[in-house]
């Protein structure tokens, strides 16, 4: 078996994602919760945009055509877009501007290696720049977003900028395409985003130039994240790595459960201090395991073995409880990338723990 037929083994193991019978993927409980996260962090990048909302593409607007990638500015959706920003976010009507909106759609991007199940979320920014800075434009949104790609990333190196040839119908001087592709060694690459310039001619969309004040038709920069494809390839990098151990390296942003609770029951008030640091997390905004939040085993095997699921699923720390926790309050708390573990003591939770993930 292959180094990524193992990733996806592993992935469906642990709740992630599974292969269907066509080698399409779909995601399962754990792969929603982490794709939520991942939508969360889009809707924060760049926080000027205008966000206009969502909709259901039944049009061409996103397409799995190499032509239609440049056509979407003649579509019925664009232009509604073009005509929102105008009417409900007038002071955001000039160049440049940023528009955001989110797209359901049944049609997929084009990836060789794996595509998702129908229907896809597709995550559209669209930079309507000043024509004659849209290189310019072009050139530092594709720095940005390998920058945010790698960011995520296990393995920053993975990334690559891959220009497109252009279709013999676009004219060069107009348009140019870029893929942000994560590379899987010789086995497959995935293109996570697609980033499209398209200058736009002709009266039906002009802006105000917001240094000069002159109306001209802008240039459109738009990227295209598809959602749920995007997901399964940083799902699979975080699996992709040359340590020995099964662990889960997801960025602890992003993580689905951000820490765990684990100890060896002794008596009734472990269960009741695992219940109430649960809570102080909990009230705090931490995410925690599923299930009860904590885990109570029998023994040091049990606890192990606990330990190594919580890898599995990608869980960046755990807090171990022992019969010390209830004398003097000491913990330890397990980093999952390290495998390392540093005493606390209670009363640092969570503040300690809100700290760690805002780095």
């Amino acid at each position: 078996m292959s180094r990524l037929g193992r990733c996806f083994r592993s992935l469906e193991s642990a709740g992630f994602l599974r292969v269907l019978d066509d080698s399409r993927v779909e995601l399962l409980e754990h792969g929603h919760a982490y794709a939520e996260l991942l939508k969360q962090q889009w809707l924060s990048l760049r926080p000027l945009a205008a966000h206009l909302g969502n909709s259901d593409s039944t049009e061409a607007s996103v397409s799995s055509t190499h032509l239609r990638r440049f056509a979407f500015a003649s579509s019925k959706g664009f232009q509604s877009n073009f005509e929102q920003l105008v009417r409900e976010h007038p002071r955001k009507a000039k160049c440049p501007t940023l528009l955001k909106h989110l797209c359901t759609s049944s049609a997929c991007l084009p990836n060789p290696f794996f595509s998702h199940k129908p229907p896809v979320t597709h995550l559209i920014t669209d930079f309507l720049v000043e024509p004659y800075r849209a290189l310019e434009h072009f050139y530092n949104m594709q720095r940005e977003s390998k920058i945010w790609w790698m960011r995520y990333s296990s393995n920053p190196s993975r990334y690559r900028i891959v220009a497109r040839e252009l279709p013999a119908e676009v004219d060069a001087k107009d348009c140019q395409a870029i893929d942000i592709m994560s590379c899987y060694g010789e086995e497959c690459s995935v293109a996570v985003e697609q980033l499209s310039l398209v200058k736009l001619h002709g009266d039906d969309f002009r802006l105000p130039d917001a240094r000069t004040g002159q109306t001209l038709p802008p240039a459109v920069i738009r990227s295209v994240i598809e959602l749920e494809t995007a997901t399964c390839a940083l799902l699979v990098d975080g699996c992709d790595h040359a340590r020995e151990t099964q662990s889960l390296l997801l960025n602890r942003v992003l993580a689905p459960y951000q820490c765990g609770i684990a100890c060896q029951e002794v008596d009734g008030e472990m269960a009741d201090l695992c219940l109430h640091i649960k809570d102080v997390l909990l009230r705090a905004g931490l995410r925690l395991c599923q299930g009860d939040g904590y885990a109570l085993t029998e023994d040091a095997s049990q606890l192990r073995e606990h330990i190594k699921k919580s890898d599995k699923m990608g869980v960046p720390y755990t807090l171990l409880l022992s019969e010390q926790t209830l004398q003097n309050g000491l913990l330890q708390l397990r980093n999952r990338d390290t495998r390392l573990a540093e005493t606390i003591h209670i009363s640092d939770l969570p503040n300690y723990l809100l700290n760690i993930f805002k780095l």
